[in-house]
């Protein structure tokens, strides 16, 4: 049970690491999904996310604590019945990412997703949110 332990610590530990390219596949699906995603890029982050939920509220930060040179990253966050999903990104080169939110079923006002990208280069990145 101790050795679970620490090792489950040391994966935690590299999967939370700063890196130099960061081209993480990532993939969260819950009943509730209020996971979150920490990805910390040096230099570039081309990772996916995707986060779906019947309610989500899933949160995704890329460069929030490092900031990443160039983000050209996707990511996709479902709710079914509810999204309130929260994506922030920042880049101090150029921001090309593509970013999906959206929720499938329900009246409105079901998408209260929010992001929020700051970029000292070229931001030519997409938002789709419905």
């Amino acid at each position: 049970m101790r050795k679970l332990f620490f090792a489950s610590v040391a994966v935690l530990a590299l999967s939370s690491a700063a890196q130099a390219a960061n081209t993480a596949t990532t993939v969260q699906v819950g009943i509730v999904n209020g996971s979150s995603v920490n990805q910390q890029g040096h230099v570039n982050d081309s990772s996916t996310t995707t986060q779906l939920g019947f309610l989500n509220s899933a949160t995704t930060m890329q460069g929030t604590t490092t900031p990443s040179l160039n983000n050209a990253s996707s990511v996709t966050q479902v709710g079914v019945f509810g999204n309130s999903a929260t994506t922030g990104q920042v880049a101090t080169g150029n921001n090309t990412s593509s970013i999906s939110q959206s929720t499938l079923f329900g009246l409105p006002p079901n998408n209260a997703a929010a992001v929020g990208q700051l970029g000292l280069g070229i931001n030519s990145s997409t938002i789709t949110q419905h």
